[in-house]
């Protein structure tokens, strides 16, 4: 792995300390959900560092986490979004006080996107204000469906009822970023709520909204482009998506060749979608990636630079040589300059082995 000095800031646009502990599974969906999610880990890890299905069916220390992102792979700050799938989980999957704490403890090295169930109407909204004007909450972080008894109900993008009081209330505190997620459903829901085709008028109707496609590149890749071509405000996040630079570099060089093509290196997000896939392998697969033959643009180190960090960063007015310079001193970048990074996953197998009777 490059040297810290050596290499390009990375910001990772969306990472969760996941709780997939059996007991805040609500029902057949969370565990269907749970399922699907613990499908890919096996295939994305090599099986030297893989978890076993116990290890990782857990509820993250944020300790564990930090430690995970900042001491086990190159990332120099990390985007915490809360989720509110509370269909599938009781804490949402990724709880909101997690990321709360973890922003408190880490200014410097986290990013935390707030979260609210929408369809809890005024009370979502008083949730989200909570959380930015109380809790520091960077931006938001949306979720449009939910599975309930078989159907899937979910708002749009373009909904004056759900979606817009969220935006409006955004501009109201200041907050510049959303983030929606789309182009992946999980599980049975529908993929009616996973379209994109509503992010258009949302973006239209609130140009000074930077507004996040998380998940871009899995499903509806020409309507993405269509968005990145007419809305300078949209923005693509490749979380889940960029797994493929890994699994099929093909397929990833069709995704970056389509979304370069239509809005530039500006405006792609790297995530690694940790911590289900490990960063380690991303960043490093990427490092080694070149853009296809046939794909008319190349993997310059400017464009390299914006999507696995500076792109993110200036969405959130951050200077990357002036963050890195910040935490040069804390206790991430020390450990790694002394003993380099650790082995993926090594940081929670460790504490599973210490919590084992001797």
């Amino acid at each position: 792995m490059t040297p810290p000095g050596d290499r390009p800031f990375v910001a990772d646009a969306v990472c969760h300390p996941y709780n997939f502990a059996p007991e805040n599974q609500r029902g057949s969906y969370g565990k269907a959900f749970t399922d699907v999610m613990w499908s890919s880990h096996p295939i994305i890890n090599p099986p030297e560092h893989q978890l076993t299905r116990e290890q990782w069916e857990r509820d993250w220390d944020i300790e564990q986490f930090v430690d995970t992102m900042f001491l086990e792979s190159a990332t120099d700050l990390a985007c915490v979004h809360s989720l509110p799938i509370y269909d599938a989980y009781v804490d949402g999957l990724s709880a909101i006080d997690k990321g709360a704490e973890l922003k408190r403890r880490y200014p410097e090295r986290v990013l935390w996107y707030a979260t609210a169930d929408l369809f809890r109407g005024e009370e979502a909204l008083e949730s989200i204000e909570h959380q930015v004007r109380d809790l520091g909450a960077d931006g938001i972080k949306l979720y449009p469906a939910q599975y309930l008894r078989g159907r899937t109900r979910y708002w749009e993008m373009s909904d004056d009822t759900f979606a817009y009081p969220v935006f409006e209330l955004a501009q109201e505190l200041g907050v510049k970023n959303i983030a929606v997620h789309k182009a992946l459903p999980l599980g049975p829901v529908s993929t009616d709520a996973m379209r994109v085709d509503d992010i258009g008028r949302a973006a239209a109707r609130f140009p000074d909204i930077n507004f996040q496609i998380v998940h871009a590149g899995f499903m509806f890749i020409d309507e993405t482009r269509m968005l990145l071509m007419n809305h300078p405000n949209v923005y693509v996040t490749l979380e889940a998506s960029f797994v493929s630079v890994l699994l099929d570099p093909a397929a990833f060089g069709r995704i970056l060749g389509a979304f370069l093509s239509e809005g530039g290196p500006d405006r792609i997000l790297y995530s690694s979608a940790a911590t289900n896939p490990h960063p380690r392998y991303l960043l490093d697969a990427f490092d080694r990636f070149e853009l296809p033959d046939d794909v008319p643009h190349t993997l310059d180190r400017r464009t390299r630079d914006l999507i696995l960090g500076g792109n993110l960063a200036r969405l959130h007015g951050i200077d990357p040589v002036e963050r890195r310079a910040s935490t040069a001193g804390d206790r991430f970048a020390t450990a790694v300059a002394r003993d380099g990074y650790r082995d993926p996953w090594s940081i929670v197998r460790a504490a599973d082995a210490a919590e084992v009777p001797a």
